[in-house]
């Protein structure tokens, strides 16, 4: 059962409205004044706010409006008679969750108060989700592919074999090969990581097995390589479908022998190093075309993991999302908006987790106050300002219906779009549930 916690100087109102809600199934609890709200606040810690804001001694909308921030740790819906444009804007500015003029339609009231509490427990779950994870090793998600990548992680990772890693761009092959290093008994030596694709071919025989002073204009010192730096622990990869024919021959001695020689150098050096590669480049037809040598894919192939598109774990992306804003500087606590994580939810990733994590920290950029909202991230998206425009006005039933959309786009995105489980977060029936999607033309799928 929700706490509600209904402040206003109203009696009569107070009466009606906490008997009505109380029939809703919430417990109520009532405060005529400001000072009364602060205690019963912090002795109650009610799951969402409903505020009047004019409140007494001053009996004025600023009175209501500076109690806002105090009750910012949970959804903060308020309640007036003023309802001028112009102060709803300076209440949400403050940090209110939403705006209901009075007399307030009680259907509405529902609806918001349903929606709000819905928002709560999303917040709830992703702080439980980080509590239960304090070894967190950067793979966020609960889908069913992250937690089969995890567990083959788990397997793989104390196994002295080569590793694989194949996935689409921006799916996060690095930190899978992090994850291994981790979970390796190499996991307190070092962790090398090299772009096969972003150094220039001639230069890539010295960045890994290094040079000996003279060897070629320039080489003013002997210098150490990437594959002595990783010894001990391992070399990641990375794009290794990009590694130029010629460096595939001198690098497969070293996958077969464990030795290298240092440009310039005529002596072996051996290095102890775990070999994790990664690529998004389907290596069996470069090895077909002849761009790939044969041996070399082999010896590098091992064992193979595939890191699943964000397309195959849209449950992931509001949990994703909240860790991005969480891993930003800490002068700032922001919050994703509803409307944002039904916008997330909505939208096709092709960039897969880092177009999401580009569009998120951008769009906690152009936030105002500590709310990101939808506008914020489609403007972070596209660029273009049209975005950031307020919505042009719109009756009461076209809100609803914008309102019920995102509500239960949401509510699919949290729970994997499992329509039993959404309806149990909506309050709904899993048959009204469907039949609400198909009034609002969603797409139907999942259990």
């Amino acid at each position: 059962m929700s706490t509600l916690l209904l402040v206003d100087d109203e009696p009569a109102f107070l009466r009606l409205a906490a008997a009505w809600l109380e029939k809703q199934g919430h417990r109520v609890v009532t405060a005529a004044d400001g000072a009364q709200a602060r205690d019963l606040f912090q002795r109650e810690r009610p799951d969402l706010v409903l505020l009047d804001l004019v409140m007494p001694p001053e009996r004025t909308p600023e009175a209501g409006l500076a109690l806002v921030p105090a009750f910012a740790a949970v959804p903060v819906v308020v309640l007036t008679a003023h309802a001028e444009h112009e102060l709803a804007l300076r209440a949400v500015a403050e940090g209110a969750w939403d705006f209901l003029a009075k007399p307030v339609e009680p259907e509405l009231l529902r609806f918001v108060v349903a929606r709000a509490l819905a928002k709560r427990g999303l917040e709830m779950e992703l702080a439980a989700l980080r509590a239960a994870r304090p070894q967190d090793d950067g793979m966020v998600g609960v889908s069913p592919a992250i937690l089969r990548l995890k567990e083959m992680i788990r397997r793989i990772g104390p196994a002295e074999v080569p590793v694989m890693v194949l996935g689409p761009s921006g799916s996060g092959k690095e930190l899978v090969a992090r994850a291994l290093h981790a979970a390796s008994p190499r996991g307190a030596g070092p962790f090398v990581p090299v772009h096969c694709g972003a150094i220039p071919a001639e230069l890539l025989e010295s960045e890994l097995f290094g040079h000996l002073k003279g060897s070629f204009t320039g080489a003013h010192q002997d210098r150490q390589g990437l594959l002595a730096a990783a010894d001990g622990g391992t070399l990641f990869l990375d794009e290794v479908g990009e590694m130029p024919p010629a460096m595939q021959v001198k690098l497969l001695r070293f996958l077969q022998e464990g030795t290298y020689t240092p440009v310039g150098g005529r002596q072996p050096v051996a290095a102890d190093v775990r070999v994790v590669s990664a690529t998004h480049r389907d290596l069996e037809g470069m090895v077909a075309q002849g761009a790939l040598r044969e041996d070399f894919y082999y010896r590098l192939k091992g064992l193979i993991l595939r890191t699943p598109a964000l397309a195959e774990r849209r449950e992931d992306v509001a949990l994703l999302a909240a860790r991005f804003l969480a891993d930003l500087p800490r002068h700032r606590r922001l919050r994703l908006a509803p409307d944002a994580l039904a916008w997330l939810a909505e939208q096709e990733w092709p960039g897969n987790v880092r177009e999401l994590r580009a569009v998120v920290t951008t769009g906690a950029a152009l936030a105002e106050g500590d709310v990101v909202t939808a506008a914020d991230l489609a403007f972070a998206r596209s660029g273009d300002p049209a975005a950031l425009a307020p919505a042009p006005p719109a009756t009461l039933a076209e809100a609803v219906t914008a309102l019920e959309r995102r509500m239960i786009t949401a509510a699919l995105a949290a729970t994997g779009n499992n329509h039993s489980a959404a309806a149990r977060r909506l309050g709904l029936s899993r048959v009204g549930l469907l039949k609400m999607m198909t009034r609002l033309g969603l797409r139907r799928s999942g259990p």
